[in-house]
């Protein structure tokens, strides 16, 4: 190291010149003594000190890119945020529900619609608001789910029997269009990257080749297992459209895009060694341990149970078929209403003997409708808005961890699957083990709450299985409705017509709880008589009394409502695992004026 004195702090132009004058004049006097600004000397420390100013600035540069609070380049800020698990693509979508009708003929008997002529409209059905924006369906839409509303619309103008029957159905829907790309692949080439767009494609739907494969889209290329949607064939029965089941993917991509456009890239594994792809064993850790005379911390993933490091099978000699998304509008907001024109109809009987002709006049009669709008900001987001999306995502780490994270992930099950109204979780009370029990409840048609069938639960353990901690058990359970009503009584105002008041009284509490509660929620008193007091011509409330509802309309739980009650009597105390339900209001609900 050299005994000269150098300053390593200074990295502008004019310091980095001061110093290398100084250096000169301390350590050169003899050799040079020309520091005029016109010299050839002058000349060069003037250059010596731009380089060093420039390095300088790219250092900084460099350092503050690779950080997510510095970083100014978006693509360097969508490359980090990838990493902390946060990442969106292409122009945001907007997502809604959309409600299609149908008219079926009748069967033979009259009673119901022929479920022969049923369709099933299929994922991909394309339809269009009367402004232009197209939206894609992304779930198939069963009409002969049991859930449906079905009304006779037709009528025998001699016997009076139906003739056809009109039902109502609902699915999901992004906003976009379908694309079809077709890029042909020469030799094996190991971690293969493809270009398939530019910016605005949202959605990668599906990878084929032509030998009939199919590709499926991981998080990262280690992640070796996803889980696919299987038809249900008890769905007529349970009302589940889908099964939820874990698959071994050996062909599987990663989404990449940036300011130049979008990409898929693939794994570095090829054809031959497809067969050789084993579920890795467990035990096979232990033996590895086993034949060390130490030991090592050896980490077990259960979303990696593929025996290999190829990272999947990269596609050679062969065409792929990629169908992707994108939003062609910035505007994608619909009114209630306007969502009224099937552009592109995809669907499919049941039955294969069917009428021709009928098919089509059932295909013809099926409309399309939103009863809610649908509004979405369509702009990219901002740096800033990036930044708080990835420390979000990297708290969450992508695992349920608290008693939080599993319930929020069992509202997250996608509802093709089947849907839970409420769910707690409720932690194993001796402490001995870290057994979690999960109670569920659905709601039926009506909105009154229901026991959640099996398939739903065993689809909900699939789900929740991919994010637990490994060392969590959940066992999933039926939770528990206590039906309840109350009377009240008040004093009303001389001068208001006491059945008005009534009438204003009972539906504001029906308003009031017309909105479900949560498990294991209590039920404020105070509510009542807060709700009461606030409406025009009541003076006083003198009395609520609370009562538990039994009969065959209601459930069956053994409890009385002396056991609810706080000792205080200020609210209704609900076991951890139940649910109080107000089921009928306009018969639950009944007031006296004195």
């Amino acid at each position: 190291m050299s005994k000269k004195k150098i300053n390593y702090t200074s990295r502008d132009f004019d310091s980095i010149k001061s110093d290398l004058v100084d250096h000169a004049r301390r350590y050169y006097p003899e050799n040079y003594r020309d520091f005029n600004e016109s010299s050839f000397g002058s000349m060069m420390l003037d250059a010596v000190a731009y380089v060093g100013d420039v390095m300088s600035f790219y250092l900084d540069y460099q350092v503050n890119e690779s950080f997510l609070d510095t970083s100014l380049e978006i693509d360097n800020i969508r490359r980090i945020a990838k990493t902390y698990g946060y990442e969106y693509l292409g122009r945001p979508a907007a997502y809604g529900v959309a409600t299609f009708y149908v008219i079926v003929p009748a069967a033979t008997s009259g009673l119901g619609p022929d479920l022969n002529y049923v369709p099933i409209v299929k994922t991909g059905t394309q339809v269009r608001s009367t402004s232009g924006v197209s939206f894609m369906l992304t779930e198939d839409v069963d009409f002969s789910y049991s859930g449906n509303e079905v009304v006779a619309a037709r009528f025998d103008s001699t016997t009076g029997k139906p003739t056809d029957y009109a039902i109502r159905a609902y699915g999901q829907v992004r906003s976009g269009q379908f694309y079809t790309k077709e890029e042909t692949i020469g030799a094996f080439q190991r971690n293969r990257r493809i270009r398939v767009g530019n910016t605005t494609i949202n959605y990668i739907s599906k990878i084929t080749d032509s030998e009939g494969h199919e590709y499926y889209e991981v998080d990262n290329l280690s992640q070796d297992v996803v889980y696919l949607e299987i038809v249900n064939k008890s769905a007529q029965a349970d009302g589940v459209p889908s099964i939820l089941k874990p698959y071994k993917a050996t062909r599987r991509f990663v989404v990449d895009q940036d300011s130049t456009g979008t990409y898929v890239q693939f794994g570095a594994g090829n054809d031959s060694e497809e067969s050789t792809l084993n579920i890795a064993d467990p035990s096979s850790v232990v033996l590895e341990l086993n034949g060390k005379n130490y030991v090592t911390d050896t980490a077990f993933d259960p979303s990696k149970l593929l025996n290999t490091t190829k990272m999947g099978i990269s596609p050679s000699s062969t065409t792929l078929r990629i169908v992707y998304g994108a939003s062609e509008s910035d505007n994608i907001s619909v009114g209630q209403g306007q969502l009224n024109v099937v552009s592109n109809l995809i669907s499919e009987f049941q039955s294969t003997s069917n009428s021709s002709a009928t098919n089509a006049t059932v295909l013809s009669s099926i409309e399309v409708t939103n009863e809610k709008i649908i509004v979405a900001g369509a702009s990219e987001p901002t740096a800033e808005e990036i930044r708080l999306g990835s420390y979000g995502a990297y708290a969450s780490q992508n695992r349920a961890v608290t008693k939080a994270d599993y319930e929020a992930m069992a509202y997250l099950m996608p509802r093709k699957f089947g849907a839970v109204k409420r769910a707690a979780v409720i932690n194993d009370p001796s402490s001995s083990n870290r057994r979690l029990a999960l109670y569920v409840i659905s709601e039926d048609a009506s909105g009154n709450f229901t026991t959640t069938n099996s398939t739903v639960k065993e689809n909900l353990k699939v789900w929740l299985n991919k994010n637990r901690m490994l060392n969590d058990s959940i066992d999933c359970y039926d939770c528990k409705v206590l039906n309840i009503g109350f009377t009240y009584t008040l004093i009303a105002d001389p001068e208001f017509d006491k059945y008005t008041v009534l009438a204003n009284a009972n539906a504001k509490l029906s308003a009031m709880v017309s909105e479900k509660m949560f498990i294991g929620e209590p039920f404020y008193i105070s509510t009542v008589y807060t709700t009461l007091n606030r409406l025009d011509g009541v003076v006083d409330v003198k009395k609520v009394q609370f009562n538990v509802k039994t009969g065959s309309s209601y459930s069956s739980m053994d409890i009385s409502i002396d056991e609810i009650y706080s000792p205080d009597g200020t609210f209704l105390k609900t076991p951890k695992n139940a649910v109080l339900e107000i089921k009928f209001p306009e018969d639950d609900i009944k007031g006296i004026i004195v």
